[in-house]
């Protein structure tokens, strides 16, 4: 079956979820697990295709085009969320897309500021979206306090605070981090985390500090196949 068909996009008849709120900034989060009907077939599709290349961004691996169909059924099958829960207005979406995505790059290679926590945007008026494709019992997805500050999220009116913050910690080789986040550090609490489970997906805003679980025992493995095949995606709103 194409991955342009309507019908794979259609929520499993076993889907559950549940909205919650984190942290001391109170942070929407949905955790959904048995999404979609179609997600053997989106990760055959990435098997079959697999034409991944580095991406050009901070994402730390590769990435693939998925079809269109996929963040219209997404925006479709959540709209109610969107309104109500995140409270934003679907009559303003100014930019959405998606990625077949899989971390390959190891620890040694990571630049500096993927080391750390990060935003997708500063802006709450945006929504990040995680899709396992995978099942990985040492990954997944964890949310941070940055101390110093006290920020559960970036925006446009924390972001000069936070940037000068790093700026300020990043000049001390000392306090330089190495290698993937993974728990809570002397910068950094982690809030909350959630597991990688095959077809589990977690929508939050973009301005939440995250970072993907990557523990010492992963494999860096790029094969859509037998790695951390995901598909992230990014919608915007003005």
């Amino acid at each position: 079956m194409s991955v342009d068909e309507k019908s794979l996009y259609a929520p499993c008849d076993t889907m559950q979820y549940e909205c919650v709120k984190f942290g001391a900034d109170q942070q929407e989060l949905v955790r959904v697990d048995s999404y979609i009907q179609g997600a053997d077939a989106l990760k055959q599709d990435a098997i079959r295709r697999n034409s991944f290349a580095v991406a050009d961004s901070f994402y730390p691996g590769v990435r693939m085009a998925i079809s269109d169909a996929y963040i219209v059924g997404l925006v479709r099958n959540f709209q109610g969320l969107i309104r109500d829960f995140f409270n934003l207005d679907l009559r303003k979406i100014k930019s959405a897309a998606s990625k077949y995505s899989i971390v390959t790059s190891k620890p040694e290679d990571l630049k500096l500021m993927q080391r750390m926590p990060h935003f997708d945007a500063p802006s709450r008026d945006s929504l990040a979206v995680i899709h396992y494709l995978c099942d990985a019992a040492d990954s997944g997805t964890a949310f941070y306090h940055h101390g110093e500050t006290g920020y559960d999220y970036i925006d446009r009116s924390r972001l000069g605070n936070y940037e000068a913050s790093i700026v300020n910690r990043l000049q001390d080789p000392a306090r330089q981090p190495s290698g993937y986040i993974c728990g809570s550090t002397k910068d950094y609490s982690q809030i909350t985390s959630y597991g990688a489970a095959y077809n589990r997906l977690l929508m939050y805003r973009g301005s939440s500090l995250h970072s993907g679980i990557i523990g010492p025992n992963y494999n860096f493995d790029p094969s859509p196949e037998t790695g951390r095949l995901t598909v992230t995606s990014f919608i915007e709103f003005s």
